[in-house]
């Protein structure tokens, strides 16, 4: 009697000891907490069953997952947002009505503050002619459509490959002067590599979007689900077409020097719900 009932305490402890390592690991499959400007929060909103119909921040619809230990939101946190207490928007459904809730969440400053990077570009970049101000008219709808593209299935995975082997030149977030006057923050990553390296697709993939923009240069953007994309600019050719659908390592096209640039490199961006966020949270470790 003794016996058995050892076992049956040694058999509660392992099933508990697999569902906690279950929990873990589903866990582990989302991208690092990372709470900060340009950083991701993963934010728990409800236990797995909760009936929520959607989940939005800033306007934009939030990336949700559910696991074992309940519903998760997987927020994008612009690179501007101030630390402090924010509050995702959540609608449901109780007893059949569509009520509206708002669940906590807490920006907090980055530990080190992102650097800064001064460089010299093309004067026609920053003074922009009458043609080329109707150009960057015409693409700033299009960048703001494929910037919130929604599609309803969640992602397979959250790791991404990185999409050329090379050294990373410029990181997420830095703060950059433009011939001496204050631009905007760098949102993506770049990866020096020469012109026509062969740039492969960081995870299996639907393409959005291409186009050949005034800043950005020849363009793919793609959707892996729930506003989780990414985006491949500079390049000098592009292999794909909008409704293509690529396998993770199928090359879209190749690296330039198209655009806003000092030299041919891959600029490589992450965005979830509308907003640029630091690619190194998804890659494995290299």
């Amino acid at each position: 009697m003794h016996g058995m009932t050892y076992v049956l305490r040694y058999v509660c402890v392992l099933l508990w000891a697999l569902l906690c390592a279950s929990a873990h690991a589903q866990l582990a499959t989302l991208p690092r907490h990372s709470p900060y400007p340009g950083g991701v929060a993963i934010v728990k909103l409800s236990e797995a069953d909760a009936p929520v119909l959607e989940v939005t921040f800033g306007g934009n619809r939030v990336l949700t997952l559910t696991l074992d230990e309940g519903l998760f939101g997987v927020v994008g946190i612009p690179l501007d947002a101030a630390p402090g207490m924010q509050q995702l928007q959540v609608n449901a459904l109780k007893d059949g009505v569509r009520v509206v809730y708002t669940t906590a969440f807490e920006i907090k400053a980055k530990p080190k503050p992102y650097p800064t990077q001064h460089l010299r570009i093309d004067p026609r970049f920053l003074q922009l002619s009458p043609e080329n101000q109707a150009r960057d008219d015409r693409d700033q709808p299009l960048i703001a459509a494929a910037k919130t593209y929604w599609s309803d299935a969640p992602p397979v995975n959250f790791f991404l490959d990185l999409p050329a082997a090379g050294r990373l030149s410029a990181r997420f977030g830095l703060r950059r002067t433009l011939n001496g006057k204050e631009g905007s923050p760098h949102a993506g990553l770049d990866v020096a590599v020469g012109a026509g390296t062969p740039l492969r697709a960081a995870a299996a993939g639907r393409v959005i979007a291409v186009d050949d923009y005034f800043y950005s240069g020849k363009s793919v953007w793609l959707d892996y689900g729930q506003g989780f994309i990414t985006l491949y600019i500079h390049m000098s050719r592009i292999d794909v077409k909008a409704g293509d659908s690529v396998a993770r390592g199928e090359v879209i096209g190749l690296s330039g020097a198209s655009g806003r640039v000092t030299g041919p490199h891959l600029h490589w961006a992450v965005l979830l719900n509308g907003v640029y966020v630091d690619p190194e949270l998804f890659l494995k470790a290299r």
